[in-house]
């Protein structure tokens, strides 16, 4: 009877043993289901975050002072040629519109983006897209718009994220 008795209860441990464990792996499934839902989120968010600031750049097109608050100090900008320096590459921007601007002080500048791509590296990101660039004028004729491909390498500094680094190729 001894014997009979300590095999029953050892079947029904087993069994509630089974069950505890069966709980434990659907309660790790089920919260590593959530963090790894919550990770993919934050991907997601990432990439609104760094979209808003491409759009933003683009948006401030015709004020460089604002538009420079969402570059880096460091930002290489490379077109025909290589500008390793942000300070001056703004400075000589300021004066060509400056130039523009007394010539047509009604010229209007307007940046849009078309098929943007995102690839977000931890705190960088690789945004590239196509831009276009129309001047309109406030006399005299209109000239067609400028296509260029873009390319920003993004950094994400104290949940901001600024440009580093921008390559534009003609089309």
């Amino acid at each position: 009877l001894d014997l009979f008795f300590f095999d029953s209860f050892n079947q029904i441990n087993s069994s509630i043993n089974a069950k505890e464990c069966n709980m434990k792996n659907l309660i790790i499934k089920i919260v590593a289901t959530f963090m790894l839902s919550s990770l993919s989120f934050l991907s997601f968010s990432s990439e609104k975050e760094v979209m808003d600031t491409v759009y933003k750049w683009a948006a401030l097109e015709s004020d460089l002072d604002a538009q420079s608050e969402l570059i880096r100090d460091d930002r290489v900008m490379i077109t025909s040629k290589r500008w390793p320096n942000q300070a001056d590459n703004l400075m000589v921007q300021k004066e060509r519109r400056a130039a523009n601007l007394s010539r047509d002080p009604d010229l209007k500048i307007i940046a849009t983006i078309s098929s943007p791509e995102v690839r977000i590296y931890g705190k960088v990101a690789i945004a590239d897209f196509v831009r276009r660039y129309d001047f309109i004028p406030g006399m005299g004729e209109m000239s067609p718009p400028n296509f260029t491909y873009i390319t920003l390498v993004l950094v994400e500094e104290d949940g901001n994220w600024e440009i580093a680094h921008t390559h534009n190729s003609s089309m």
